[in-house]
């Protein structure tokens, strides 16, 4: 049987997954946690992916994220359950891969080609999710700069003609990128990358660290993780409710020290018209607004899923 082929983008992010594929002329969008164990469980929110001899319970467990991605485990079955996830119905696809990698990785050479070689096989790869056979052949494997990615996504929406500041902040690295406007051609071009070895999970450590120390708790860093992505304004702990913001401070110097290293790098914020995207801009928003005099305004699906997005727009 003929397999169809599909361009698919996949976003190896540090605390999320997320995917996406024009279908039909429409693009979809799936998201996953950045989580797996091997250890069996009923959570009905689990992926089960078997395959060569290996049984992996996707979405739950443990992050999977380790920020050198190509030391991390896994990153070939977490794409076949991204794929899947996209193309639940579909037996047998021949698939265009595009994933990215954050710049100052994208630039060394050994990085990207041990990044590159884990999803380069030989052949189809045979393997069964929640109880579905499937074959998948990837034909191609293309790398994008994460960051600059998510600028491309949301440039359409930009008016200005300022220099711009992309700030991408994931889950544990934060990219930037300049770019500056070039009349004669009508369009931005970037100039300098820089990556941050910090991010949200950074975040929601500080603040469960925080709470756990002044309430003799043992709250789990997923549980502050739900309520920042959300805009909960409530910790509930063994059925008493605090107030987040009287644990949020716990955050800000390690903003303190990203803005630091974004200003020694780029000047202050304040120069820039600022484009933010990724799961932990909105956080990282909520404090360091006070240095930024203007930025894009976007919904929060058009920012966590902007780099994916761009990854297919290249």
């Amino acid at each position: 049987m003929k397999k169809e082929k599909v361009k698919i983008a996949v976003d190896l992010g540090n605390s999320m997954l997320n995917a996406a594929a024009y279908i039909d002329g429409k693009l979809v969008l799936k998201k996953l946690p950045n989580k797996l164990q091997f250890e069996k469980t009923i959570s009905p929110k689990a992926r089960v992916l078997k395959k060569d001899d290996k049984t992996l319970y996707m979405g739950v467990g443990d992050l999977n994220n380790n920020v050198l991605k190509h030391t991390r485990k896994n990153l070939l079955e977490q794409v076949l359950v991204m794929i899947h996830e996209l193309f639940p119905d579909n037996d047998s696809l021949c698939v265009e891969l595009v994933v990215g990698l954050p710049p100052m990785q994208l630039f060394n050479t050994k990085y990207l080609k041990l990044f590159k070689d884990i999803f380069i096989q030989a052949g189809n790869i045979e393997f069964n999710i929640n109880g579905k056979n499937k074959t998948i052949e990837i034909i191609s494997v293309d790398v994008k700069a994460e960051g600059y990615s998510g600028f491309i996504s949301l440039v359409d929406k930009i008016t200005t003609k300022q220099n711009i500041l992309g700030i991408d902040i994931g889950g544990s690295t934060v990219d930037t990128c300049n770019y500056a406007y070039d009349y004669e051609d009508d369009m931005y071009y970037p100039d300098i990358t820089d990556t941050i070895e910090k991010g949200i999970i950074d975040f929601e450590v500080a603040v469960a660290n925080k709470f756990n120390r002044e309430n003799g708790a043992d709250i789990k860093i997923s549980q502050i993780d739900v309520i920042l992505r959300n805009d909960i304004d409530i910790i509930e702990y063994e059925g008493s409710e605090y107030k987040l913001e009287d644990y949020i401070d716990a955050m800000h110097p390690i903003i303190d020290d990203i803005i630091n290293k974004i200003t020694n790098k780029f000047g202050q914020l304040s120069g820039y018209y600022i484009v933010g995207i990724g799961g932990g801009y909105k956080t990282f928003n909520r404090y360091a607004s006070q240095f930024i005099s203007k930025q894009l305004e976007v919904d929060d699906d058009s920012r966590f899923y902007a780099n994916v997005i761009g990854y297919l727009e290249q």
